[in-house]
């Protein structure tokens, strides 16, 4: 068959511009909105959102396809062709539509971030192509076996639970073999875990490779052996991977500015990181000021040395973030008799506080901000700020204090602090 005539005859030309306008019309602020600007891994990892969508329309297609060889009686009339060589032709435009369908998506996100994937990361983009394919060859199985108005609706639905519900379970692993966690991927400070890649790699070549066995006629045993070694292998890889797929970014690609206290390390797709420097050692240097202890690096990296740390997570430090960063440098963590116990009674005193030092370094009264400041926890700071600086810092021991431990209460009323 003519080329021109397989691609006019085919369902997945159809089918090509549905998914691309679904793409485009309806997901794209979904990968827009993930895509971190100039960050290449987080291209690929906003495209996943397209993953169920694109691999219903390759099970519908090639269910399609593999009813209307049914209907045709194609295998019954003795084909001079292998089964394969008569089905391979009309599933490969059904995988390239897929694969067509997530290139459309990578556009979308490379048009966000402003950048073009990591090389480093392409193999989530053989995990995407792959997964096209054992979706195309699981529906064309399907469609051999159903008459073709049931075989393409019921591979369609299939094919888009099977890989956006492992998402949504509370057991992590199953979403890790169909690529259902790639959305994390990824903030400036992480990149893919290597498993992430391989697992599902080797779970959809298991289904790939148990489809072609099967339509080949290559024996029972040979497709379900293939299958479940598959499967095996891939769940005890990603058996304890946790919800999100990925590791910690290489360190050395951070970038710090040693111009002046603190030493300020950001990650180097970070925008204005000389005016973020500047501003935090303004915040600095006013929460020194107050008798805080400032340290001396701050980094984004999670490894931290003695003298430094942690400052704005994974993600990129924005302007409006340095003083509320500043302040979580400057408080303990959550210790670990709260994680045990689950009883932590100082927790409320965090709110107020972070409040009160964000006050000292931005030299302003807290404003109530969804999410950050309270509109109580913003009252309580203008009461404490209305203090003289020594009961200011009174009230703030004391709550920090209560913080490092699980068996004392905060002590929040100002009129108590420093007497």
């Amino acid at each position: 068959m003519r080329v021109s005539t397989l691609l006019r005859s085919s369902s997945a030309g159809t089918m090509l511009v549905f998914l691309a306008g679904y793409v485009l019309l309806l997901l794209s602020e979904a990968i827009t909105s993930s895509a971190v600007p100039g960050y290449g891994p987080s291209v690929l990892g906003s495209a996943s959102y397209t993953i169920p969508f694109a691999a219903a329309a390759c099970a519908a297609s090639g269910a399609w396809e593999g009813a209307r060889l049914r209907r045709g009686n194609v295998f019954g009339q003795t084909p001079a062709r292998g089964r394969l060589a008569v089905a391979l032709p009309l599933l490969v435009p059904v995988w390239a539509m897929g694969v067509a369908g997530m290139l459309v998506a990578v556009g979308v996100a490379v048009s966000a971030a402003g950048t073009l994937p990591s090389l480093s990361h392409l193999g989530m983009f053989a995990v995407y192509a792959l997964l096209m394919a054992a979706a195309t060859l699981a529906g064309h199985l399907l469609g051999g076996r159903l008459p073709q108005l049931a075989a393409a609706p019921l591979a369609m639905v299939a094919g888009f639970c099977l890989t956006a519900f492992p998402g949504s379970w509370d057991t992590p692993w199953p979403r890790h073999l169909v690529a259902g966690a790639y959305d994390s991927c990824c903030s400036v400070g992480s990149v893919i875990d290597p498993v992430a890649v391989w697992a599902p790699l080797l779970f959809t070549g298991g289904i790939t490779t148990a489809c072609l066995l099967a339509i080949a006629r290559a024996g029972r045993w040979k497709p379900l052996a293939a299958l479940v070694a598959a499967s095996a292998a891939s769940v005890l890889l990603v058996i304890d991977m946790d919800y999100e797929p990925v590791a910690d970014r290489n360190p050395e690609a951070l970038v710090c500015d040693t111009a002046g206290v603190p030493e300020v390390c950001l990650w180097p797709e970070t925008p204005g990181r000389a005016r973020i420097a500047a501003i935090t050692r303004t915040y600095s240097g006013r929460l020194k000021g107050a008798g805080l202890p400032v340290p001396s690096s701050l980094t984004q990296n999670r490894d931290l040395k003695p003298g430094q740390a942690g400052f704005g997570g994974s993600g990129q430090v924005r302007e409006q973030d340095i003083a509320a960063n500043l302040a979580h440098t400057l408080l303990p963590r959550i210790p670990e008799c709260a994680r045990t116990s689950h009883r932590y009674p100082a927790f409320p005193a965090r709110g107020p506080l972070t409040a009160w030092l964000t006050a000292i370094a931005e030299q302003a009264p807290p404003a109530p901000v969804r999410g950050r400041v309270s509109p109580d926890d913003a009252r309580l700071t203008e009461k404490v700020l209305a203090l003289p600086s020594d009961r200011q810092r009174a009230w703030y021991e004391t709550n920090r204090a209560a913080l490092t431990g699980c068996d004392q209460g905060p002590a929040l009323n100002p009129e108590g602090a420093g007497r």
